[in-house]
């Protein structure tokens, strides 16, 4: 199930590739605090068709009825998605568009198929540089609060006192609910370099942005960083919305 927003009259739509959007994790079709429903009517004013849809499972869709993973399932239909574009509207490129696991998916699908033009990636897999560990520590070093606190931590753990407040206490309403299983693995960097060279060599244009809600990622250019080995040229624009939350709740940082 999914909502198709065809550009407005009157605006240039012609050669245009179509945004597919994909869904967070169970994050219906509206996208996470609505950013599906935004972004689909801004790139309509642009002249750009969008589909947002539910995978199987989720919103509305029906659930699969197969052996498929969550991750072979989520390709395929990702790839169904754009061949009824492709049929429909006479679509023939298209931009995958994603959160999270979306953004997973995303780069996945991309890999498989030949008619992706474009990615915009939220919050995708990140890998730890040098320059991220200066950016982690160097701000810290002078912090008298946090020498006391991690001396503090560790006096704790060694008489056997520490508690781990980050971890929420376990309790139950009683009622049990089953959910789209997917457990977020960073695949290696070597094995996504080599997917970024594949894209450079298509020409795939990378919109990646990140939030300060990935630990993994804290300072811009820390993608390209990563992967000195691809010559992105002009096809990587990297943004970082260090005030943002994961789920890009704030208005402003979803505009």
């Amino acid at each position: 199930m999914g909502v198709v927003t065809e550009p407005v009259p009157g605006s240039d739509s012609n050669g245009k590739p179509a945004f597919v959007m994909l869904n967070s994790g169970i994050l219906h079709r509206v996208g996470s605090c609505r950013l599906h429903v935004r972004l689909a009517r801004g790139l309509s004013a642009a002249g750009f068709t969008s589909l947002r849809f539910d995978y199987s499972g989720i919103g509305d869709s029906d659930q699969r009825h197969d052996a498929l993973s969550f991750e072979e399932g989520s390709v395929i239909e990702t790839r169904e998605a754009m061949d009824y574009l492709a049929k429909t509207k006479g679509v023939k490129r298209f931009v995958l568009m994603g959160l999270c696991s979306g953004a997973d998916m995303a780069h996945e699908t991309a890999v498989v198929d030949g008619r992706v033009a474009g990615l915009m990636l939220l919050d995708a897999w990140a890998y730890r540089t040098v320059g991220h560990y200066v950016h982690h520590y160097a701000p810290r070093i002078l912090m008298g609060r946090v020498w006391l606190n991690s001396i503090k931590i560790r006096l704790q753990m060694l008489l056997g006192t520490y508690k781990d407040r980050r971890i929420p206490p376990v309790g139950s309403d009683g009622v049990e609910i089953e959910i789209a299983k997917y457990v977020r693995v960073f695949p290696s960097r070597k094995r996504i370099e080599r997917d970024l060279r594949g894209f450079v060599d298509r020409g795939i244009a990378l919109y990646c942005i990140w939030t300060g809600g990935l630990p993994e990622y804290n300072h811009l250019g820390q993608y390209a960083a990563a992967f000195r080995g691809v010559t992105f040229g002009g096809l990587l624009r990297e943004e970082y919305l260090r005030d943002s939350d994961h789920i890009v709740s704030g208005l402003q940082n979803q505009e």
